[in-house]
């Protein structure tokens, strides 16, 4: 059995299914490279192009010293902000 096996892998069928293994060796190896080198890059790329873009919004806008920034604090619980009830200020008399 092992004597036919061998009698036709030596032949062209032997080379045509190597030629084959070799051809899905290589479409591995390319989606490989695809998925790890090809797909983070443009990630990191597209994500230094929104920061840049926001950077440059935010100069071109003033600044930025006027924007909200949230104030963590668990005491205060829901504002207007967070679609809950508002707080009202108290005035010095």
């Amino acid at each position: 059995m092992t004597e036919i096996i061998n009698q036709l892998l030596q032949g062209p069928l032997g080379v045509s299914l190597i030629v084959l293994m070799g051809l899905v060796m290589l479409t591995f190896f390319l989606w490989y490279g695809f998925f790890v080198i090809i797909l983070p890059s443009a990630s990191l790329i597209s994500t230094f192009k929104i920061i840049m873009e926001r950077h440059r919004r935010r100069v071109k806008e003033g600044g930025g010293s006027e924007e909200y920034t949230p104030i963590l604090n668990p005491h205060l619980g829901l504002t207007m902000a967070d679609g809950g009830k508002s707080i009202e200020k108290k005035e010095k008399e």
